[in-house]
């Protein structure tokens, strides 16, 4: 606003400078009237720059009364009078009625027939002709000749040479006392060498050729021909009809009426009467 104003009081002061009246006042001192004065000289415009939407509209050219020539006089100054239209937005709510298309789901469940190849096993015996190996075990003897270590004892006489104690008894004079002489038997046992025939009996080995029998078993294998039954398991498969129920579900589309505020700004425009005072330059 203030920016906008500077531009209008600026183009005022133009139209003003170009053509006002100006009429001379007699101060309250009593000097006479002076000469009317010039024309003021243009007020500077202030750079144009966007503004609001604004319009401006201006009174009629008002008088400008100059002062006597006196030291008592004071500074003109001018009335502006001008109008400035002014926006005002106003915002109401309405009611907007409108179209929608609901979508509405139902399931239904309907019968469905299908082909079911269902197996069927069987199982049967047939007869299989095979061949074994059938083995035959036989024992006979063979003679094998072997060295065996056979032991011989020899019985013999050897000198024993030992050391044998022989008793000897002899008449031995003891001294009894007083004079008196006794004899007593005493029992020595004298050492004497003996040799004695003691037979040893020793023993070694002669070695002997024998022959013996050992058992030898053989086998031999025979094909023999068997029979045997072999389970056999065979399928078939038999078309059975089944019925399953399927779920169905359909959609379809119901208008439905519905009501919304919507906001709506509506713009009117207020003119305001500004007064703005102005010192005129001489």
């Amino acid at each position: 606003m203030r920016r906008f104003r500077g531009v209008s009081i600026g183009l005022v002061a133009v139209a003003l400078g170009a053509a006002l009246p100006i009429r001379a006042m007699a101060c309250n001192c009593g000097a006479t009237a002076v000469a009317p004065m010039a024309a003021a000289p243009a007020l500077a415009v202030a750079p144009a720059l966007p503004a609001a939407p604004m319009t401006a509209m201006y009174a009629p050219a008002p008088e400008i009364t100059a002062l006597p020539a006196c030291g008592c006089a004071v500074p003109a100054t001018i009335e502006r009078r001008f109008m400035v239209a002014k926006p005002v937005y106003e915002t109401q709510m309405r009611e907007e009625h409108f179209t929608v298309q609901k979508p509405v789901f139902e399931t239904a469940t309907r019968e469905e027939h299908y082909t079911v190849r269902k197996p069927i096993f069987e199982t049967a015996e047939r007869e299989e002709t095979y061949t074994v190996q059938k083995p035959i075990y036989e024992t006979g003897e063979r003679e094998e000749r072997c060295t065996v270590l056979k032991p011989v004892y020899e019985t013999a006489l050897q000198d024993q040479v030992s050391t044998a104690y022989a008793p000897t008894t002899s008449c031995q004079n003891v001294y009894l006392g007083c004079g008196q002489w006794t004899q007593q038997q005493v029992t020595n046992y004298v050492p004497q060498t003996v040799v004695q025939k003691v037979p040893v009996q020793t023993m070694h080995y002669a070695p002997e050729e024998q022959v013996r029998k050992v058992p030898v078993q053989t086998v031999r294998y025979v094909e023999e021909q068997q029979v045997r039954k072999v389970p056999v398991q065979t399928v078939r498969y038999v078309d059975e009809d089944q019925v399953r129920n399927v779920q169905v579900q359909t959609v379809h589309y119901v208008e439905e009426q519905q009501v919304r505020q919507v906001p709506v700004t509506t713009c009117r425009t207020v003119y305001e009467e500004h007064v703005e005072q102005v010192p005129v330059l001489p």
